[in-house]
């Protein structure tokens, strides 16, 4: 089974950082979507650690743009942590499917998870570190 980890940090708000490790496409894009709704329906902001990530496909993505719609509507921050090197299959498919902008995306995990307090879920371009 493709690695998919879920953390709470308990900080002055509870985040769940989702981490994916390795390749991730329609075998594991069910449990990311069942570990995403629970966080989001309790209202737990969410981080999604891509930095270990080599290759997710476009259910995987769909898995991703679904829920942070879900979190938007919800009011509830949702970010993606993706450091600019190495570039990667994800940085290119978030490129050529032009879905990076509708990410708020971030190079470390403290950025992230500040952002995700503050409850952005949408930006234009990654942001700098």
């Amino acid at each position: 089974m493709t690695p998919i980890a879920v953390t709470i940090a308990q900080e002055d708000a509870p985040t769940g950082i989702v981490t994916l490790i390795g390749e991730h496409d329609a075998y594991s894009a069910a449990r990311l979507e069942n570990e995403l709704a629970l966080l989001v329906d309790r209202g737990i902001r969410v981080v999604v650690d891509l930095s270990e990530a080599t290759f997710v496909d476009s259910q995987t993505l769909s898995v991703l743009l679904s829920a942070r719609h879900s979190a938007e509507t919800a009011g509830v921050g949702f970010t993606l942590v993706l450091p600019r090197e190495p570039y990667t299959q994800v940085h290119r498919i978030l490129e050529l499917t032009g879905l990076a902008s509708a990410f708020a995306i971030f190079p470390t995990l403290k950025r992230a998870s500040a952002a995700a307090r503050e409850s952005v879920n949408a930006g234009e371009r990654m942001r700098a570190a």
